[in-house]
């Protein structure tokens, strides 16, 4: 995977949609495990949570005039941490839906 947070966010939700929808995951290379769909999830979370601690951080010292990041810089980072925040909404909703048709079906 890429190391930039937003990539591996899109690539992990690709891969979760991809699961949900029934088509077998990827492997990571030759002879390995299809990746475990927890660990996904957590590291999906985990990469969100990480844009987020980013972009409060450049906020508050562009905000105090310690930083020499530009207002532009500053605004793209609190922006792209927003997506991706609002894309793990989008899936967490999508799990809660899913898991109330599953409880939901007869037995």
């Amino acid at each position: 995977m890429s190391s930039d947070p937003l990539q591996q966010l899109n690539q992990a939700m690709k891969v979760m949609g991809d699961m949900a929808a029934g088509m077998p995951a990827p492997a990571s290379g030759p002879g390995s495990a299809a990746p475990d769909f927890q660990q996904l999830l957590f590291q999906a979370v985990k990469d969100v949570n990480e844009a987020q601690n980013v972009a409060q951080a450049q906020v508050q010292s562009f905000s105090t005039g310690q930083s020499k990041l530009s207002l532009e810089e500053v605004m793209l980072s609190a922006q792209k941490a927003n997506l991706s925040l609002q894309g793990m909404i989008a899936v967490r909703n999508r799990l809660v839906e899913a898991y109330k048709e599953i409880t939901n079906l007869p037995v």
